[in-house]
């Protein structure tokens, strides 16, 4: 059995390219990257423990696709940003529910804190000014130092481009994120502000 069918962000991945690129493609493009996928595990059995794991089917389908002179990056981002939709669309859903924005923004700092935290593998500093604005930047990701440390660091922008979508679908909490360390910054600069004439 291909191993990206057991991936739960990635498995949706191969419909996209069957659109893109027909079924035949698609199917040889998956069955490659499933390959691939297990030759990195195979080589380095240590990184299916890796807190930047999610990365792993990444780099694999950016490789098969790059080898086939498919624009990887484009069609792996397009998805991210389709995936974080998806998951905008259910977070609005349940922070419409009576009360649950306020629930959230309250609980804010903590949420933040535990997402960045370095038990996850990120290095972050909080740059919060409570209750106004609640804001961390993220030095150092575990999915872009794995990505760098295979070789395809523009393979873990997909996961960047879904993070950036999902997060628009809070209600009445505005989010914004203008710089990312996969895209060359110092930081991925998180930051959040209540804002009730946000829908």
């Amino acid at each position: 059995m291909n191993p990206l069918n057991r991936q739960w962000f990635y498995r949706g991945f191969h419909k996209k390219l069957a659109a893109a690129l027909g079924r035949e493609a698609a199917d040889r493009i998956w069955d490659d990257a499933g390959k691939e996928y297990s030759c990195i595990l195979a080589e380095q059995p240590d990184l299916k423990r890796h807190k930047g794991a999610m990365t792993l089917p990444a780099a694999a389908l950016y490789r098969v696709l790059s080898a086939r002179g498919e624009d990887a990056e484009a069609l792996l981002n397009s998805y991210g940003r389709e995936t974080g939709k998806r998951f905008a669309r259910i977070i609005h859903v349940l922070t419409s529910l009576p009360g649950a924005d306020r629930l959230v923004w309250n609980h804010v700092d903590i949420i933040m804190k535990k997402a960045s935290s370095e038990k996850l593998g990120y290095r972050s500093r909080i740059v919060s000014e409570p209750p106004r604005m609640y804001g961390v930047d993220i030095l150092s990701c575990p999915y872009h130092e794995l990505a760098k440390m295979l070789g395809n660091e523009k393979a873990v922008l997909c996961i960047c481009c879904m993070d950036k979508e999902y997060s628009q679908g809070f209600r009445h909490i505005r989010y914004d994120r203008n710089s990312a360390v996969s895209e060359g910054a110092r930081a991925c600069e998180y930051r959040l502000r209540f804002d009730t004439a946000k829908e």
